[in-house]
């Protein structure tokens, strides 16, 4: 009988829901992988919930105006930065880790290894598959530099 090649449900469900590390200690995701992470949180949805999980609070893009926050984005790398050297894994996530989160960390990358964000999206992408590219929202990050 031949085996298929493809992930069983459980191991999809599984994929959909950890967080992905993007960096040595830093991690990307969603709203599920917050409530079980160890470490520092970093929510980077446009509004705070009232069951957001312990975290910090960064929002990085405003659907009302449609425009990215670049200073909560270098805000939010610092922080992860600051979280790593003191030893802390950091994660990074909105409610699905599709869009914000993947857009927090490649900012991260950006930031912190000096990656084109093209670059830094390729990464995130690699092993967060689910990312959807917010890239846009970033019209001209090297101007910034």
């Amino acid at each position: 009988m031949p085996t298929s090649k493809r992930p069983s449900a459980e191991k999809q469900a599984s994929r959909r829901t950890s967080p992905a590390e993007i960096a040595p200690g830093v991690f990307v995701g969603g709203w599920k992988d917050a409530t079980r992470f160890e470490g520092e949180r970093f929510c980077v949805l446009d509004e705070a919930r009232d069951d957001l999980p312990p975290c910090v609070h960064v929002p990085i893009f405003s659907e009302t105006t449609g425009e990215v926050n670049r200073r909560n984005l270098d805000r939010l790398a610092k922080l992860v930065q600051t979280a790593r050297s003191e030893g802390k894994p950091a994660l990074i996530f909105c409610g699905m880790g599709i869009r914000r989160g993947p857009l927090g960390g490649a900012w991260y990358l950006h930031r912190a290894e000096h990656l084109s964000l093209d670059e830094a999206y390729a990464r995130v992408r690699a092993v967060r598959p689910q990312t959807e590219h917010a890239r846009d929202w970033v019209p001209n990050p090297t101007g910034l530099e």
